[in-house]
């Protein structure tokens, strides 16, 4: 395990890094780090963006790797029973007390078990309370070492996890339960999925969970971490109270990492499944996991900036491979990690999506454009491209240092723990990594002996390569046999070095642009602090700074249109409108050519039509936003055809849609879409046959139309921007468009009317049922039907989620959510529940979605509609410091002139139980109700 890094300090005094530049990397001064007696970790980190919330992990170096044969599933199922009762929150009311911090269940209130580690967090607590945050700990406390798992409760949780197992039971999956053991020889990753065996789930006793827990849950094996807006001191001290009189047994089993033998011979796996829709193939070259002490030094950031490097130089070739007629994958991709389950052997992956029938010529293709790195590297041109990217995207992120998320520091410390990732401060960060990106002796010559002896092969040992394809009758399948001479017939081959074609110019030619408009009109808007501007054309442009993000400006431009404006002639160019529109070209460039040619921009503009609407939107850093306005002028004016990138995406859709059916998901799907939109041929289903009567040149036409009057629309620019630079940018490449006259929206039909119940049955590998009930009615678009709405689905998750899956155990998860959407001049609000059933209790759940509707039309629990309300405030004052926010704010109130920021927590302060039980009495009056129910049949 040793040896990578060996090799790594080596190859790097070669290449000429002297040993003067590559040291430890420091750790964060900032975080507050200790360890009790006991062995338990802590990492305390005071960050105030967003103020007023703290973030609480636990995360545990134990998972299913630690499980005996007569225990796999046990880790995770020990991870569900942390939520069903402990010493301090007994049964099932952790999650109701959660709940009045303002804290919600799954966004919130989650965990995870993975093979290795077992992580369970309570994010966004509010921190004006410093009584929340004590008992925030103490959820960590009885999470370490203070579960009941009571008898009752592991019964009903069988059933959660059960139901859990069907959902994720896809056909890849049921492909991995098989092969796992053949992929892993000798090694318990084989046989060590998180979700286990269903058998032992239903069967063990309830003992052999108890003695799990107690096994491996321990201090020494586990590490607290709060991160947010918190006094580090009173924190620090509470922990080593409430752990201070935990003690480890002098013969506690140990943490003993498994390890994933070399094989020198090739593994090759061809496996199928009847519901694959398309053939998928995967290459795995194993190397050696660099071992984790290693990584505190700083020569492991030059190990991951080359595999960064060069994973984003090959994906940039197979996605330019994919774009060729004669190319036998749809799309493809690779990178460097861990070697599928194992954190202790890593592999350099390449993957694609094989074409109808072109399986070994796929796993032909991926493995010579490896071989092809491995024998004549990259050229100096893509290493400079490339390189200027990873230096764009880490002066974006240092731009941004003081306003990282709790979410992400946490992440950071938690890897720290489980894998001793670094977590040096984000200055120190950016100088080690800037260092070493820019310094001379790390060229391209260097880059590509890495990628030759550390991550690409020629060899048979330590290859495993996989084709997972549709089981069909009377199908020819590939073999085993034939995968290893494919592979041996590519080593054969005399291959060409790869030409990299790029187009060396601006995006535009400046002087060919129409004279630039002026800005003739401005005002402030002293409500929600934007100032409009209007322009000579006729263009409306809004302008609302801040400082939430210092790397972010976000644009949106919008006008009256959309879709609607067609008839059934341009159905199924409607429906392919935006992902067409998004792979042509632009001025000059085919769209390879553009996503070379921005390499090294953090810019971004998408082109789109919705029902109503036509728009762009886009993203960028200060530095890049005139490219960004260079691109909004090409998308208003010289959108091009490009043959390759759409006959490429053509046969991406095909593939797609071909077998689509073969997914009980996606026949549930469109059977949802034809109900819902009572079977209008406007939102029919896509299919192969939509892709027929596709028509690139009336595409185009459309566009024209549409985008044709770019004085009409609305244009939004929200976050860091500097004024003074924008305006006249503003002026030359928005101003000078032609003035547009003003269009409406044309009314389309809506969702079915009445009472639509609709139960299919459907043939599947694994037995599934899955039922959507959804209500609507016409509402006038206010504030406070919009919150009506959103609190009425809140309460809602919460009946369905205590009745449904903890009381019943009849679903895994259950999720209803309520909203006001504007439909042209109309606005309609709308109650959504989504729930996958236990099929055997499939009528049960039925059952309880309509009792819960029903019963909360006649009265509403006033201490769940409290907890939805602390929720909702909390998340205002988050929301208000999110330029997203802000972004879609703006837009209702110019579009609308409904204000939804303003009165907003006064109107959530304002909510009921008797408004909330009154809204879904009008709702259910309506009759309008669509349900849509799939059950399994053999």
């Amino acid at each position: 395990m040793r040896l990578k890094h060996v090799f790594l300090v080596a190859f790097l005094f070669v290449a000429g890094i002297a040993s003067a530049q590559i040291g430890p990397i420091p750790v964060n001064k900032n975080v507050r780090q200790g360890k009790l007696s006991n062995g338990l970790t802590y990492y305390i980190l005071h960050n105030e963006w967003p103020e007023n919330v703290a973030n609480f992990y636990i995360a545990q170096r134990v998972g299913s790797i630690q499980e005996n044969d007569d225990q796999r599933g046990l880790a995770h199922f020990l991870e569900h029973m942390a939520f069903n009762g402990s010493e301090h929150f007994p049964d099932s009311t952790l999650l109701e007390f959660t709940r009045s911090l303002g804290v919600e269940f799954g966004s919130n209130l989650n965990a995870f078990t993975g093979v290795e580690q077992t992580v369970y967090r309570v994010c966004d607590v509010p921190t004006k309370r410093q009584s929340a945050l004590d008992s925030c700990l103490l959820i960590m406390k009885d999470w370490s070492n203070g579960l009941t798992l009571a008898d009752k409760e592991i019964d009903k949780e069988r059933g959660v996890i059960h139901q859990e197992w069907q959902l994720h039971q896809g056909p890849v999956m049921r492909i991995y339960e098989r092969i796992l053991p053949k992929i892993y020889p000798n090694s318990k990753y084989g046989y060590r999925l998180p979700i286990g065996l269903m058998s032992i789930v239903d069967n063990f006793k309830y003992q052999v969970l108890r003695d799990y827990y107690k096994k491996w849950y321990r201090p020494d094996n586990q590490c607290i971490i709060v991160v947010g807006d918190v006094d580090v001191d009173h924190i620090e001290d509470q922990i080593k109270k409430l752990w201070s009189g935990v003690t480890v047994p002098a013969n506690a089993a140990q943490v003993v990492e498994e390890q994933v033998p070399d094989t020198k011979e090739a593994i090759y796996v061809s496996d199928k499944d009847k519901e694959m829709q398309y053939s998928s193939v995967d290459i795995y070259m194993k190397h050696d996991a660099m071992p984790k002490e290693a990584k505190a030094d700083q020569s492991y950031y030059i190990d991951q900036y080359a595999k960064r490097v060069i994973s984003m130089m090959l994906n940039l070739r197979l996605r330019e491979m994919s774009q060729k007629p004669d190319c036998p994958f749809t799309m493809a991709y690779g990178y460097d990690g861990n070697f599928m389950l194992s954190s202790t052997k890593d592999a350099f992956q390449i993957s694609g999506q094989a074409k109808e029938g072109k399986d070994l010529e796929t796993l032909a293709a991926l493995y010579r454009e490896a071989l092809r790195v491995y024998q004549y590297g990259f050229t100096p041109a893509e290493f400079d491209r490339t390189k200027a990217e990873i230096l764009s995207q880490l002066e974006s992120e240092y731009t941004n240092r003081n306003k990282i998320k709790n979410d992400q520091y946490g992440d950071e410390l938690r890897d720290h723990f489980l894998e001793n990732e670094p977590i040096p401060s984000k200055e120190d960060e950016y100088k080690i990594l800037k260092q070493f990106i820019e310094m001379p002796a790390l060229n391209v010559e260097v880059i590509n002996t890495f990628a030759k002896e550390q991550l690409i092969s020629d060899k048979d040992s330590n290859l495993v390569a996989l084709i997972f394809a549709q089981e069909k009758p009377d199908k020819v399948y590939v073999t085993e046999e034939q995968m290893a001479e494919t592979i041996a017939k590519v080593r054969s081959e005399k291959l060409e070095p790869y030409v990299d074609n790029t187009k060396n110019e601006p995006l535009l030619d400046e002087t060919k642009l129409p004279k630039a408009g002026r800005i003739v009109r401005e005002k402030e808007s002293p409500i929600l602090g934007f100032k409009e501007l209007t322009l000579s054309n006729g263009a409306r442009v809004i302008l609302k700074k801040t400082d939430f993000k210092e790397n972010e400006i976000l644009f949106q431009a919008m006008a009256k249109g959309g879709s609607g404006s067609y008839g059934k002639d341009d159905y199924s160019n409607l429906q392919l409108f935006n992902p067409i529109i998004g792979t042509s070209g632009l001025g000059n460039f085919s769209h390879q050519e553009l996503t070379k040619a921005l390499y090294g921009k953090q810019v971004s503009v998408d082109l789109g039509l919705g029902s109503y609407y036509q728009f762009l939107s886009g993203s960028s850093v200060p530095k890049d936003i005139e490219t960004m306005l260079q691109l909004v002028y090409l998308h208003f004016t010289a959108v091009s055809k490009d043959m390759e990138a759409y006959n490429a995406m053509m046969a991406q859709f095909e593939l797609a849609l071909k077998n689509k059916d073969l997914s009980p998901e996606s026949v549930y799907s469109d059977s949802l879409t034809v109900a819902l939109y009572n079977n209008d041929p406007r939102h029919a289903p896509v299919t192969v046959n939509t892709l027929k009567e596709i028509d690139y040149d009336r595409i185009l036409q459309i566009w024209k139309e549409r985008f044709a009057n770019p004085g009409q629309f609305v244009y939004y620019f929200v976050g860091n921007f500097d004024e003074a630079t924008l305006r006249p940018l503003i002026e030359k490449y928005i101003g000078c468009l032609p003035r547009g006259k003003a269009e409406n929206w044309v009314e389309t039909p809506g969702y079915a009317k009445g009472n639509v119940m609709k139960k299919f049955k459907r043939v599947m590998e694994t037995p599934k049922s899955i039922a959507f009930d959804f209500r609507h009615q016409m509402l006038p678009y206010t504030l406070e039907n919009s919150v009506l709405a959103d609190a009425a689905g809140q309460v809602l998750s919460m009946v369905y989620l205590k009745t449904i899956r903890e009381d019943a155990s009849a679903a895994y998860s259950v999720n209803a959510s309520g909203g006001l959407t504007r439909r042209g001049g109309k606005s309609i609000a709308t109650l959504q529940v989504y729930c996958p059933m236990d099929p055997t209790k499939a009528d049960l759940a039925l059952q309880l979605l309509s009792k819960g509707m029903k019963d909360n039309t006649i009265k509403v629990d006033a201490d769940k509609v409290q907890k939805v309300k602390d929720f909702m405030l909390k998340q205002a004052d988050q929301d208000a410091k999110s330029n997203n926010h802000w972004i879609d704010i703006i837009d209702e109130y110019i579009w609308t002139g409904v204000d939804f920021q303003t009165k907003y927590k006064d109107t959530v302060k304002g909510v009921t139980p008797k408004k909330i039980a009154n809204f879904l009495k009008a709702l259910s009056a309506t009759g309008n109700r669509i349900q849509v129910v799939m059950l399994p049949t053999k």
